[in-house]
Formats: structure tokens, C-alpha cells, sequence
């Protein structure tokens, strides 16, 4: 979405974050540009650079931070200021220039007012930037730290609640709350890289930075490794939808869907995670059903309805054998339970389904209604979402089909 279609009150937010750093940046210049001051702004720049992308546009993890904290402690507000400033100077500000300046100009004013402000917290306690000391300073450094990462994060998450109009909590439970680990298991650094400037000078500081870059290529490593699995599941389901003619990128889709779910229904990073992989192969128990049966345009027989219906159970058991998936199986082999205990395999009711299982049940359904099918033409969207209506509390949990309602207005899927 570009700024111009941002509503009016984003519009205002963003201005006056924008219009606050700037004035920030304007009243605090450092007393002086030394070659020290030059060579933390240059590793800031580059350390942002090599930040690592989480999951689904979730934002990246970058140990920049500790480049903000350390000059909090050596040149004090001004200094980190303009370090957390120079994140303007992205390699995305220049790519995507039109679509992205307000939010690379809002994230970079935006943390020289975090790094800027928690410099004065810092110095409010008595302490002295460049003759800090650790054991009598620890207070001031523990309460400016956090009070950037707080001020940081409520910034950021009030603009996605106003942009994307969903719940200020419901942003930090689904998109923030990762960040806390990486942020905790940064703040040493930052504290460690001004201890060394004080006793051992840039050189010191030069030799703690390679080993900061050594840890982000292995975090890159993990989440390339991660990216290859996902890829390797999606190759899978691509395989299984193309045995049924009519249902070519179900699986995606149903995994797209059951996200949405799930971040409506504030279900923590790591499930989401769980829940799209599981999501994305529900139907791999369709991998034994003859392609004949599965794109058969007339009734289907006892023997062949029976066959269909054991996919879940048989999807459950390949996925088993799966590490890290295959405890969660039975989220795949419930998918076609129904509250009211009409389901299968097992014939579950309310709560003895997993919420997993319910949320793939529903977007699974909503899928399957609006796509089209050898016997019978595809639903509207509004029509599908008053089959549901129609069946919550019967087939479907009644709170999930809530949930995807919500989000489906939200994304204008439906009016």
C-alpha cells in the first residue's frame, strides 16, 4: 500500500514520528566527528545491511543494536541518534524508493528517537558516556536498554495497528514477541563492544564484530536451511494437487487461509509455523487414491467414499514418521472432524478436536466451496461465508469461523 492510500490517521502518525526524529536529530549533532564516531556509523550501516529475514514478512533480525547501545555508552544521545538514523540508508530506501521511502524515513526516525531518548535515560542516572562503568552503571544500562526496545516496539506496532486495523496485542503476540530473545541476547554485546573501545580501542571492537558476523551467517544458514523444507513440503503438495484436476493450489491456499486464521486468533509465532506446514499437507494422505477416483464426475461408490475418507487418517500416519511434525499429526488426521461429532475418522466432538484441526477444517472448507469442482460450480465468497455461518457450531468451531470472517473483511475478500 502506498502512502497516499494509508488513511488519514496513519497518515498524521507517521508525520509527527517523522517530524519528532528530525527535530531530534536537528537539536542533538555530536560535539565532534572523530574516526572512532565514523567507524561505528559505517558498522551500524553494515550490520543493518546483513539483517536476516524472519518468516513471512515478519520483519528481520539484525544485531545493529548492539552498534546503538555501545555508542549510548561511549558518545552519548546524539551519537546513537544518528546511528539509528543512518538506517535511511538501507539498500531498500534506493530499490523501492516510491513504495517504501515513508517507511524507511518512519523506522529510521523512528529509532534515533528509541537510541536518542534511551541515551538520556542513561545519563539521567548520573552516568557518563565514554567513562561508564560496569558495575555501578548496571541500572542505567538496564533501563535505557529496555526502554528502547519498549519505546521501539510500541512505535512500530501502533502504525501496523492502524495501518492493517487489527489488535495492538494481538501485533505484538503474532509479529513482536520473537524479537524479545534476540534483542536480550544482544544487549551484552552492545555492553561488551563499549568495554573494549574504553580499554582496547577500534581494534579491540573490530575483532568482537567478525564474530558477530560469523553468528549471522549461521542464523542464515538455519533459515535458508528452513526456506529448503518449506520449498521441499510445497514441491509435495504441488505433487498431490496435480493428481486432482480441480483443486491446483488447494494446499497453498488452505495453508494461506489457516495463517490468516491463526493470527487473528493470536496463536504464537511458533505455532503459525507448525500450522502452515501442517496446513499445506493435509491432503497428503490422497497420495494412494487413484487419480481416476479422485476426478471421478459421477457419484462415487461405498467403497470408493471410504477410500477418500481415509486420507486424513493415512496423511496422519506418513506424517508421523516426520520429525518435529509427525507429535502434531493428529491435527491432520482430525481435519474432518465436526463439533457436533459427525466427523471422521474417529467422530471427535468440541474440544477433543485440536484448534489446529478446526482451523483447517475451516479454510479448507471456504477453499473448496469457492473453487470449482467437476460436479458443481464454484461458491461466491460471500456465499461460502454464509454456508459457514450457516454451520458453525455444527461442522464448524463457531470462534474460528468468527475469526476468518474478520480477517477476509479486513484483506477486502468480502465486503
Amino acid at each position: 500500500m502506498s502512502f497516499r492510500e494509508e488513511p488519514l490517521t496513519v497518515k498524521i502518525y507517521v508525520v509527527s514520528v517523522i517530524v519528532a526524529g528530525l527535530l531530534f536529530l536537528f537539536f542533538n549533532k555530536p560535539g565532534y566527528l572523530d574516526y572512532n564516531l565514523i567507524f561505528y556509523l559505517l558498522a551500524h550501516i553494515v550490520l543493518d545491511h546483513m539483517e536476516v529475514m524472519l518468516p513471512r514478512d515478519k520483519g528481520s533480525v539484525s544485531v545493529s543494536f548492539a552498534i546503538d547501545l555501545a555508542l549510548i555508552l561511549i558518545y552519548g544521545p546524539a551519537g546513537a541518534a544518528w546511528a539509528g538514523f543512518s538506517s535511511i540508508l538501507h539498500r531498500r530506501t534506493f530499490k523501492q524508493f516510491k513504495e517504501l521511502f515513508y517507511k524507511m524515513l518512519f523506522n529510521a526516525s523512528q529509532l534515533a528517537l528509541s537510541a536518542g531518548l534511551a541515551g538520556y535515560i542513561y545519563q539521567f542516572f548520573d552516568a557518563s558516556p565514554g567513562k561508564f562503568v560496569f558495575a555501578e552503571d548496571i541500572l542505567p544500562i538496564a533501563l535505557s536498554s529496555c526502554f528502547y526496545f519498549l519505546f521501539n516496539s510500541m512505535i512500530v506496532m501502533l502504525a501496523i495497528t492502524l495501518s492493517q486495523k487489527v489488535s495492538f496485542w494481538g501485533v505484538w503476540l503474532t509479529t513482536f514477541r520473537w524479537s524479545v530473545p534476540n534483542y536480550f541476547a544482544t544487549l551484552p554485546l552492545g555492553v561488551l563492544i563499549a568495554a573494549v573501545n574504553n580499554s582496547m580501542g577500534i581494534a579491540g571492537v573490530t575483532l568482537l564484530i567478525i564474530p558477530l558476523i560469523v553468528a549471522r551467517h549461521t542464523f542464515l544458514m538455519y533459515m535458508d536451511m528452513r526456506n529448503q523444507y518449506i520449498s521441499t513440503i510445497q514441491a509435495l503438495t504441488k505433487t498431490i494437487d496435480a493428481k486432482d484436476h480441480y483443486t491446483h493450489g488447494h494446499s497453498e491456499r488452505v495453508a494461506k487461509y489457516a495463517v490468516w486464521i491463526g493470527q487473528e486468533m493470536r496463536l504464537p509465532e511458533d505455532q503459525l509455523e507448525l500450522l502452515e506446514y501442517l496446513a499445506l499437507m493435509h491432503d497428503i494422505g490422497k497420495i494412494g487414491i487413484p487419480e481416476n477416483i479422485l476426478n471421478k464426475p459421477s457419484r462415487l461408490s461405498d467403497e470408493e467414499y471410504q477410500l477418500v475418507r481415509d486420507h486424513a487418517a493415512v496423511g496422519a500416519d506418513i506424517l508421523g514418521n516426520i520429525k518435529y511434525i509427525g507429535e502434531h499429526a493428529d491435527i491432520v488426521r482430525y481435519h474432518h472432524e465436526r463439533v457436533d461429532g459427525r466427523g471422521y475418522p474417529d467422530g471427535l466432538t468440541g474440544d477433543e478436536i485440536p484448534l489446529g484441526a478446526k482451523i483447517i477444517c475451516v479454510a479448507d472448507a471456504y477453499d473448496a466451496m469457492t473453487s470449482e469442482r467437476i460436479y458443481r460450480r464454484p461458491l461466491t465468497k460471500e456465499e461460502a461465508v454464509q454456508e459457514l455461518l450457516r454451520c458453525a457450531n455444527t461442522q464448524f468451531d463457531a470462534k474460528v469461523v468468527e475469526s476468518f470472517i474478520r480477517v477476509l473483511r479486513r484483506k477486502g475478500e468480502i465486503r
